[in-house]
């Protein structure tokens, strides 16, 4: 009996909360996956974890005690506190004469012909922002230091107010934080209950404005975060799982919960991000080293460029979009963050006929309740996800995931109603429509982001993920111009896939501007040694050795007269490279962006970055998906295909029935657990020995 219990298969668990599934993985010792999609609850978040572990446990005969780690990805959690202004009642507290610095914002206007051009609103009521008689220069030396009793005055305004939560930002406490850390020591003692969120810990640059932004939601979302991990750790426990609790972050690492709680912004986008991940794995995993990741979910659709095998990293993200797809109009968030863009709906976004009497498809999303139409739970406006199944490209009897029975004459009536009738046409040119408008809009901005990084969109494979991802793939590969998409083993959970690969990781910045020519480059290695050191600590709290951690440098640089910097990477030491070696990485890095480089323009630095990453310590992991090859006879099924303009008699094969290595003909509906790939007439398509299923489009018609 004893030995039985030594032998004992030991396992990580990841979820990943999406707006309409929750996705979940168990990965064992013994390389083995088990992966499960459940309805998200919103009004529960707890139960579908619970019901997809215990699904999979009994799958794998398996007990909860046997669960070791515990990785979270809350895709919607911290970005919909923000959207919906569902967060704390925050307080602010800034330098005397720049409280306002929240609400004036930037002079760019995100269009310049709109003259009612309309931004997010700030999260801080007036009110609630408080003003302190401090000054520190940019330099760090002080030059006012506030009083204790101003100081306590202030805090006890703000929680006489309602404050839930507080955000410390006051002007350079990036260059010296001792008033920041002042202020948070005597609201601790004058305010017990009330969490303090400090500028200099949460994005420690230069720029007012937007550090600003990014210490106000750190706090404004704060208390909800922290929560939700306390709820979702004692459910976990009372279920009999006794394990740490990782936390996926944006800049695709995973960190400890304590700093999740402190720091729960970095979670803003760590379901895309797991995803991007996922993808870089596959990446070097296959060789094909330049992909385009296409994550289409329930919910949204978004894209990540990845260039030989690893996504890019970018503090340029935006939180709230006042117009969706129109950057500068959201909430700036400059902390590391793999660069991704929503390019577009998700299965659950929902058709309408607009005023001018034109078809439209979202941004509002059917969600996980009521769902799409077909669904059957009580969702009666059409999506995209109607549109699929009635174009044949699911199957009408079966359901999604185990986990929604679909419902074909729901999709029609409501198609029909909402769609057909006040264009004119019949329902399968209505969902003919809506797919191709969805896919359009995908593709159209994916080539745009991939021009904006100075890329060529053709030369990379489409991979395609996410529940609603492999049916559309085909066409936006089409429309973008890619010739060959990759579909991963269990695709449908991918993102949850990418969580059990992530490393441990924290960054941090400090700012020093100077131009390249006077730097002290003694004080930059006392820069990244102070960095070093204090990422050690982050990561020794989470029990990684120090003898485990690798670290990456890089800065944020310019040319002399110009606004907005290019980050490159930097060298292990500036005792050899000094300011020659450092010019030439910028040079390098500028050009890869725009194309060309100003050989003789003067350089100068404003941020230095310093990434600590350690590898978490676990078997590769099986990526075939579980499911047996099928003995059931070939079926076909009646799919609908743009370049044809009719239904096509359409081969159906599951996963399981395919052959390493086997190429094969479309069009075929290629079956897995969580999603259906589309092969078209004159596409070809085999599986790999890693179960990816590679798909190489056939002539390219409009």
């Amino acid at each position: 009996m004893t030995l039985r219990t030594e032998q004992k298969v030991r396992y990580r668990f990841a979820f990943d909360i999406g707006g309409t599934f929750t996705d979940l993985v168990l990965s064992g010792s013994n390389g083995a996956v088990r992966t499960c999609k459940v309805l998200s609850r919103h009004e529960d978040i707890l139960e579908p974890i619970l019901q997809g572990l215990e699904r999979m446990l009994v799958a794998e005969k398996a007990g909860p005690d046997q669960v070791d780690e515990v990785v979270a990805g809350a895709t919607t959690v911290v970005t919909n506190l923000v959207i919906e202004r569902k967060g704390a009642r925050t307080g602010l507290v800034a330098t005397r004469g720049f409280r306002d610095v929240i609400e004036i914002g930037r002079e760019l206007r995100y269009d310049i012909y709109d003259l009612a051009a309309s931004y997010p609103d700030p999260v801080v009521s007036r009110e609630l922002r408080a003003e302190l008689a401090e000054r520190i220069d940019h330099r760090g030396e002080v030059l006012t230091t506030p009083s204790d009793v101003e100081i306590e005055a202030v805090v006890r305004g703000l929680k006489d107010g309602g404050a839930q939560s507080i955000a410390v930002c006051l002007l350079h406490a990036y260059r010296n934080p001792v008033h920041e850390e002042r202020v948070r020591a005597l609201a601790q003692r004058v305010a017990p209950g009330i969490p303090v969120s400090l500028s200099s810990e949460v994005v420690s640059e230069i720029r007012e404005y937007e550090r600003t932004v990014a210490t106000v939601l750190n706090a404004y979302v704060m208390p909800m975060v922290g929560g939700y991990l306390t709820r979702i750790e004692s459910g976990l426990r009372t279920f009999g799982v006794d394990a740490t609790l990782r936390i996926m972050q944006s800049n695709g690492g995973i960190i400890s919960r304590e700093f999740g709680e402190r720091m729960p912004i970095r979670m803003l986008e760590s379901g895309p991000a797991a995803g991007a991940l996922g993808a870089s794995l596959t990446a070097r995993r296959t060789g094909i080293l330049d992909l385009l990741a296409f994550d289409m979910g329930g919910t949204t659709a978004k894209a990540c460029l990845i260039s030989g095998g690893e996504p890019e990293i970018t503090t340029e993200f935006e939180a709230a979009r006042v117009r969706r797809f129109k950057k500068g109009s959201g909430l700036p968030v400059r902390l590391p963050i793999v660069d991704l863009i929503e390019i577009g709906a998700g299965g659950g976004s929902i058709a309408s006929v607009d005023s001018t009497g034109l078809l439209k498809v979202g941004p509002r999303s059917a969600g996980s309740d009521p769902g799409p139409a077909c669904y059957g739970l009580g969702g009666v406006e059409p999506t995209v996800t109607d549109a699929a199944l009635l174009l044949g490209y699911l199957d009408p009897a079966g359901s999604l995931s185990g986990a929604v029975k679909l419902r074909p004459e729901l999709a029609e009536q409501a198609i029909g109603a909402r769609i057909a009738g006040p264009l004119g046409m019949n329902v399968i040119e209505a969902a003919s429509g809506i797919h191709r408008i969805v896919c359009e809009h995908m593709a159209a901005a994916a080539k745009i982001h991939a021009v904006e990084k100075g890329q060529d969109i053709r030369r990379y494979t489409l991979l395609a993920f996410g529940g609603a991802g492999p049916i559309h793939a085909r066409e936006v590969a089409r429309r973008s111009g890619c010739r060959e998409i990759l579909v991963p083993a269990n695709a449908g959970v991918f993102s949850a896939l990418g969580l059990l690969g992530a490393p441990m990781k924290v960054d941090m910045v400090r700012t020093y501007y100077a131009r390249l020519g006077v730097i002290d480059w003694d004080v930059i290695e006392a820069l990244y040694a102070d960095m070093a050191k204090r990422l050690r600590s982050e990561l020794a709290a989470a029990g990684v050795a120090s003898n485990a951690i690798s670290y990456r440098r890089s800065a944020d640089l310019r040319y002399v007269g110009q606004g907005f910097e290019v980050n490159a990477a930097m060298p292990a030491s500036f005792s050899e490279a000094g300011a020659s070696g450092v010019a030439t990485r910028f040079h390098e890095a500028y050009e890869r962006q725009y194309g060309h480089r100003l050989a003789d323009q003067a350089i100068e630095a404003l941020n230095w970055r310093l990434e600590a990453t350690a590898k978490v310590d676990w078997p590769d992991m099986v990526w075939r998906a579980d499911s047996p090859p099928s003995a059931a006879a070939t079926r076909t099924r009646a799919a609908f295909f743009a370049q044809t303009g009719s239904f096509v008699a359409t081969t159906v094969i599951a996963e399981g029935e395919l052959v390493d290595g086997a190429w094969r003909e479309g069009p075929a509906l290629i079956e897995q657990a969580g999603s259906t790939i589309v092969a078209g007439p004159g596409d070809r398509f085999a599986m790999d020995r890693d179960g990816n299923i590679r798909l190489s489009l056939g002539a390219l018609q409009a």
